[in-house]
């Protein structure tokens, strides 16, 4: 989209982009202040873009931490089924039958491990 601006001495310029505005600055105020102007632009691309990578750098990392986490809840998850089958076999309800409590603590850990993957 352009903008339409009007100069101090009432002239009418259309912006269509940033080079058209720079191209004023060098033809009403001289060549000076058009590389002033340059390297102001410059400088603010250069900062946007080391703003932009290190969004997505840190938006990966953050990506990678999520992705190693659910690896980790899964892991404890297969293991939490792992004890309860365990439990459920013959020989090991009766070995285990005092320790009924652990299987509640099981479930409820794998309660948590679901809610978080």
């Amino acid at each position: 989209m352009a903008d339409v601006i009007i100069l101090k001495d009432g002239s009418v310029e259309t912006i269509f982009e940033p080079r058209d505005f720079q191209y004023l600055v060098d033809k009403y105020m001289g060549w000076d202040a058009e590389k002033c102007f340059e390297n102001i632009i410059s400088n603010l691309q250069e900062e946007a873009d080391y703003n932009k990578s290190k969004v997505e750098t840190d938006l990966g990392s953050y990506e990678a931490s999520l992705e190693s986490n659910t690896a980790a809840f899964q892991d404890v998850l297969e293991i939490c089924r792992s004890m309860i089958a365990d439990f459920n076999k013959e020989e090991g309800r009766n070995r285990l039958a005092a320790l009924r409590p652990w299987r509640n603590q099981v479930e409820q850990i794998i309660k948590i491990i679901n809610n978080q993957i």
